[in-house]
């Protein structure tokens, strides 16, 4: 038997979408490195792995995200979350250097491994799209605001080290 799914962690479209969708907490936040960007997308597309995220005491609230984003949990067993996280990489980046090459991020702070927004608005009817889903999601965009502004990339306290995502023990800090 022959099964086909469809996974947007691995579609390059999806993963531009989710970015574009992230656009108002960079713009807040200022350029942010590009494994920042990755980290708080991964949580964007997987709510329900919140739970697995070392919170700061006054950000434990959110945990219930996860339980509240249980019903969006893809069909079928995942890998685990670094794994899956790794896996993503390629698309993520790739999705990135389109919306630098398009004019949405910058490209010169994109060469130096930088997210920065620029001026440009995506078409009247993606932004429409994109605010109805950030409306729909308004708590997790919320969270993912947090993420971005109050935690740091490196380091033991960093949000590589608090996610498991990533290897932070030889971050030059």
């Amino acid at each position: 038997m022959i099964q086909l799914t469809y996974e947007p962690a691995f579609d390059a479209f999806h993963a531009a979408f989710r970015i574009l969708r992230l656009r108002p907490i960079i713009a807040n936040t200022g350029p942010l490195h590009r494994d920042h960007v990755r980290i708080i997308d991964f949580y964007q597309l997987f709510p329900h792995r919140i739970d697995g995220i070392r919170l700061k005491p006054q950000h434990r609230k959110f945990r219930r995200l996860a339980t509240a984003y249980q019903s969006k949990r893809p069909y079928g067993e995942q890998p685990d979350d670094s794994l899956l996280f790794d896996r993503m990489d390629g698309l993520q980046v790739t999705a990135l250097d389109t919306l630098a090459a398009q004019d949405y991020i910058d490209q010169e702070k994109w060469k130096r491994g930088e997210v920065a927004i620029t001026k440009k608005a995506p078409p009247d009817a993606l932004s429409a799209r994109i605010d109805d889903a950030n409306r729909t999601d308004a708590e997790l965009e919320s969270f993912l605001n947090v993420l971005a502004s109050e935690y740091e990339l490196t380091g033991p306290n960093g949000l590589k080290a608090r996610t498991g995502l990533m290897e932070y023990r030889h971050d030059a800090v």
